[in-house]
């Protein structure tokens, strides 16, 4: 990837995104990054295609006696940037199926959207580590629910460095999202607001607060993953300036006997 200035819209993102939700293990194998952290998230859990394999069937059974060994199937991020150029055809021929496509979506700093605050909403909080309050809010939106994924997403979240953000009414969260911090770019992670406090603005003040301690970091940019069926997702960032300028989807390796 071309290194990124100031304003500049970046082609691709996926090494990059890969550090700011970086898995427990990664393993190079000819050109692939296989990614693993039992099980939780596929984003940590699948292979980053980056380069073409010498022999890409070889890799193909590399890659699942692997994910295989650790009760785990194998799944690979497809983007435009996937090597081989048709991996997906390829995969989809194995019998792969396709999965949570996502649009990947971008801001320069310095060039604040129509939608854009400067100010910080006094019930705004930050910090550098995730209170435990902060992790049972996300969990409770998120995800995972059961404590050993709980374990390993915490794990996660510690191998970048982030700031945390919380949206703070009557003494308890009502929402939280992350900024981790890679080179000179930020990505926005687990944005959640609790169920029963929707609709309320929450989810527009911590991203636009997020957006400020990006900046105050002085970071050139920020790059968020939404599932590309949320559409109201979509449409908040979108307010706040963000543009579509990549895409990705998972293909996931059948289950045995099926």
């Amino acid at each position: 990837m071309k290194p990124v200035s100031r304003f500049a819209k970046p082609a691709a993102l996926d090494k990059i995104m890969s550090r700011g939700w970086r898995a427990l293990e990664e393993e190079a194998l000819d050109g692939w990054l296989a990614r693993y952290s039992g099980g939780v998230t596929k984003r940590a859990n699948s292979v980053l295609p980056l380069l073409s394999p010498a022999d890409t069937f070889l890799a193909f059974e590399a890659i699942e006696e692997r994910y295989a060994r650790r009760g785990l199937p194998a799944i690979f991020q497809i983007s435009p940037d996937a090597k081989p150029v048709d991996l997906d055809r390829m995969l989809a021929e194995r019998g792969y199926a396709k999965d949570s496509p996502t649009v990947v979506q971008y801001l320069a700093l310095g060039e604040p959207g129509p939608g854009a605050s400067s100010e910080i909403d006094p019930r705004i909080h930050f910090a550098d580590e995730p209170s435990q309050q902060w992790l049972e809010t996300w969990w409770s939106v998120e995800g995972p629910h059961e404590s050993a994924g709980q374990t390993l997403s915490q794990s996660i979240l510690a191998r970048t460095s982030s700031s945390y953000v919380s949206l703070v009414a009557d003494g308890r969260i009502e929402a939280v999202a992350r900024l981790a911090r890679v080179g000179p770019l930020g990505g926005i992670y687990a944005v959640a607001t609790r169920e029963e406090s929707r609709s309320r603005g929450h989810g527009r003040a911590i991203v636009q607060a997020v957006l400020i301690e990006a900046a105050a970091r002085g970071l050139d940019g920020v790059w968020l993953q939404v599932v590309e069926s949320n559409a109201v997702a979509r449409k908040l960032y979108e307010s706040l300036g963000f543009e579509t300028i990549s895409r990705y989807h998972y293909r996931v390796e059948p289950l045995s006997g099926s």
